[in-house]
């Protein structure tokens, strides 16, 4: 019907654009492991991908001040970004099901395609503009450019792509939804917070991503930027979890991390570390193969559902240093 908004549905939760730098030139098709572990060669659209991953819904009263429970940060800026946020999508979101009980009217149609469009597009569009934004910065890190990482436009655009990128996975969704769920019920209380945790938890993993995203810029003049040219004859791979926390206290059980040293493989061949400490420095001039595969390694380790690479024998070789 003419004039009708698109709806999209399946939504990614790691950039599609991000992933097609392991494909080849002519081909946006990559090798991975599929969820019954196999490995198999598919389309970049249709991986790391889920049905209605970003839904939203109509924001209540009740869901704004759960939300504004959540730290907002210590930044005014960030403060007002944050409320005009939550205005943003309040308002969007209230057209939400206006259509409902209006069957009979001629323009019945367009009503719930708008609605539609908004509680299924508005959400991932918010998304896809970060990534458009973050797109410049990638590129040229692609080619080697660390210099681009000096500008202050295009270091706050990394730094909150890296951080949506963090929380917006299904793997961190489902971590923490799994442990909501395990907590005691023992007063009616905790039954309406488990309900609107994961109500609201596509905004919750928006707004604590922002926070974080304000955090790494606020220490990027400080922060040691290593971006890694990888000559050995082995490649990075990548996964459905793609930016991690390799400092070695993330590996304690049980424990929050002490520190966070981000890894992020942007290529086969280039790969971005940002660590408020010096030890990855030396990373910069040259990579030998060991540490290569203790970086993929650590990529398989943080990974959910799956990993990416160049070819079959980079996946086998993964999973191999892996076990």
């Amino acid at each position: 019907m003419r004039g009708m908004f698109p709806v999209v549905r399946k939504h990614h939760y790691v950039w599609a654009y991000y992933l097609s730098a392991w494909s080849s030139e002519n081909d946006k098709s990559i090798w991975h492991v599929t969820t019954k572990g196999n490995i198999s060669k598919d389309s970049v659209k249709g991986l790391s991908r889920e049905e209605d991953f970003n839904k939203i819904h109509s924001l209540s009263n009740t869901d704004i001040a759960f939300i504004e429970l959540w730290p907002s940060g210590n930044s005014p800026s960030l403060q007002n970004f944050h409320k005009s946020q939550i205005k943003f999508f309040k308002k969007a979101s209230a057209l939400i099901d206006t259509h409902v009980g209006l069957e009979h009217l001629e323009t019945y149609a367009k009503l719930k395609n708008i609605s539609e469009a908004i509680q299924f597009g508005i959400f991932e569009q918010t998304h896809t503009a970060i990534e458009h934004l973050a797109r410049p910065v990638i590129d040229e890190l692609k080619r080697g450019n660390a210099k681009c990482l000096e500008q202050g436009k295009y270091m706050t655009s990394f730094c909150n792509f890296l951080a949506q990128q963090l929380f917006r996975t299904k793997k961190v969704k489902d971590k923490c939804l799994e442990g909501m769920h395990q907590l005691s019920e023992n007063a009616e209380v905790e039954k309406k917070f488990k309900i609107l945790f994961e109500r609201n938890w596509w905004f919750l993993s928006y707004k604590l991503a922002l926070n974080m995203g304000s955090s790494l810029c606020a220490t990027a003049a400080t922060d040691y930027h290593t971006l890694i040219t990888n000559n050995t004859g082995i490649d990075f791979i990548t996964s459905d979890c793609p930016v991690i926390n390799i400092h070695e206290s993330s590996r304690s059980l049980g424990k929050p991390p002490e520190a966070l040293d981000l890894y992020f493989p942007i290529s086969p061949k280039i790969a971005y570390i940002s660590s408020s400490e010096s030890k990855y420095d030396e990373l910069a001039s040259s990579i030998d193969e060991e540490t290569v595969k203790k970086l993929n390694n650590q990529m398989v380790i943080n990974s959910h559902l799956s990993i990416y690479g160049t070819s079959r024998e980079a996946i086998k070789n993964a999973k191999r240093s892996y076990r």
